[in-house]
């Protein structure tokens, strides 16, 4: 039966070998009495079976039967990433008195050298005066390796440009910086190198690798832009002298030429693959066309030129344009003008003038007069989402018409709740791609985990594109859920009589004089609101 190790009138506790068994003699100890008498007196013994206790306490006489086994008296725990080690004690009540405890700290100390701990210590454990029993103690700490820093890009800012109206008196101007210029060797961009990181020590003294800081590519037109390394840093700077562009994330530096002059008899016409600036104007009966952006800087404009077309880019012709009648404004992106004044314009994007518009066609996807007494006089006006100007018409003037082609606003805010979404999906698996980079350990790395860890970089570069796309998207359908209703002409001050208005299917024409109002379609109607 074993070596009788407690008894009582109640029960008989024996051990034979590493096990442990019970026998009750009378009735009157429950399951919280014995589990107070294994606490307080030996805690050394673990319980492995509780229904034979159960049974045997609850029809005495009975047993003995096994019903525990014997624990280590110094347990170590050592955490997967080896920084730490744990201590738990089930030892004799006595022996956790601080005047008997020499011997206990000689058994800890072989317990953490059997379980390889030697480093960081926390010898402060072993001398307090409250150790217990059955309680896991701190009892090493390693130094967690200082992991590398990520490589940081910073790129040439090429912000949308924001028109300035400046009105001083009889003297207004028109200000914007369209094109980008930079000559050979100018910065475009850097990259600063990631770091290695710094190396970590585990509880057993053993040296723990940091993570490396990820490097990501810099994005650029080989033939334009070249890297030249630096202490620390690798630098992006313009091959030739030309104007920055962006495709996507990719820098360049696209074909520029500048015309001191006019655009006449001494230049002809002007068709250019790139980035176009002319620093006078375009005379009569003339074109300028070219690839990119446009801009014409003569202080007084352009008057009845032929045509002037960007093919993928915007317009800014900072003296305004009196194009009597024949001149014709084409574009992909926006246009900005101090003016317009019989003139066509057919612009795919977002049309911006200055001052006024008089007697002109206008078509495009939002127009804005910026100036706080801008006008729109006569002529057609044809936009997709809405109109915004201070004064609509005139009292004496033939009529103005206005047309505004709308939207479907819960398609748009459909789409723009998904491309939110799309947004935070994408950051997530950002944040994914990139801690999964992180496990890799670049010092050990097999053939197939550097193909991986290169896929996984991939991966990273083509999710960037999405979300600068996503959120440019995201962007536009904000500002045009900005609109009233479906489509809106938005009057600030003044809307005379002889305008007539087409907002989808519905046509008013105004009557009468009206200060501040918009013209909204909602709910099926064109109302006045």
């Amino acid at each position: 039966m074993g070596e009788v190790v407690y008894a009582n009138d109640l029960i008989e506790i024996s051990r034979n070998g590493t096990e442990f068994s019970v026998r009750s003699l009378k009735p009157g100890m429950t399951m919280e009495q014995f589990d107070q008498l294994l606490s307080e007196r030996f805690p050394q013994i673990a319980v492995t079976a509780f229904q034979s206790v159960r049974r045997v306490l609850a029809s005495p006489p009975a047993g003995p039967e096994v019903f525990g086994s014997l624990r280590e008296r110094v347990c170590i725990r050592v955490s997967e990433d080896g920084l730490k080690a744990w201590m738990t004690l089930h030892v004799e009540p006595e022996n956790l008195n601080p005047q008997n405890r020499i011997n206990l700290v000689k058994e800890i100390g072989m317990a953490l050298k059997h379980a390889e701990v030697s480093y960081g210590i926390h010898k402060e454990v072993l001398g307090s005066s409250t150790l217990k029993n059955a309680t896991e103690y701190l009892i090493a700490e390693g130094d967690p390796p200082q992991n590398g820093e990520d490589a940081t890009i910073l790129m040439i800012d090429l912000t949308p440009p924001v028109p300035e109206v400046i009105e001083e008196g009889a003297a207004n101007h028109y200000e914007l910086n369209l094109i980008r210029q930079v000559v050979e060797g100018d910065w475009l961009g850097e990259r600063t190198d990631p770091t290695p990181g710094v190396p970590g020590t585990d509880v057993a003294g053993r040296a723990v690798p940091p993570t490396q800081g990820i490097s990501y590519p810099l994005r650029y037109e080989r033939s334009s832009v070249k890297e030249d390394m630096e202490p620390g840093k690798t630098v992006l700077r313009a091959r030739k002298a030309g104007a920055v562009f962006y495709r996507g994330d990719m820098v360049g530096v696209y074909n520029y030429l500048e015309v001191s002059g006019n655009i006449d008899f001494s230049t002809g016409n002007v068709d250019f693959d790139g980035f176009l600036s002319v620093k006078g104007t375009v005379d009569d009966n003339f074109s300028v066309k070219a690839d990119r952006d446009i801009e014409i800087l003569g202080e007084y404009g352009v008057g009845g030129a032929d045509e002037i077309v960007s093919r993928d880019g915007s317009i800014y012709i900072r003296g305004g344009i009196a194009g009597k009648g024949r001149a014709v404004i084409r574009c992909r992106k926006n246009l900005y003008v101090k003016y317009l004044s019989d003139v066509t314009v057919v612009c795919e994007g977002n049309v911006y003038i200055g001052f006024y518009a008089i007697n002109s066609s206008i078509r495009a996807r939002q127009i804005f007069v910026d100036s706080p007494r801008g006008r729109i006089v006569g002529g057609s006006i044809e936009a997709d989402i809405r109109i915004e100007v201070a004064e609509l018409g005139n009292r004496s003037e033939s009529k103005t018409r206005v047309r505004i082609n709308g939207f479907d606003r819960v398609a748009f805010r459909n789409h723009f709740e998904q491309s939110l979404k799309s947004m935070e999906t994408g950051k997530m698996d950002m944040g994914r791609l990139k801690q999964k980079i992180r496990l890799f350990d670049s010092s050990t790395q097999t053939p197939e985990q550097k193909e991986e860890q290169a896929d996984l970089r991939q991966k990273i570069e083509d999710l960037k594109d999405h979300l600068k796309e996503v959120e440019y998207e995201y962007k536009s359908l904000a500002d045009h859920l900005r609109t009233p209703g479906e489509g809106a002409v938005i009057v600030k001050k003044k809307c005379y009589a002889l305008v007539h208005l087409e907002i989808k299917d519905k046509v008013e024409d105004v009557k009468m004089e009206q200060g501040l109002c918009t013209f909204v379609y909602r709910d099926g109607e064109l109302r006045v609101e």
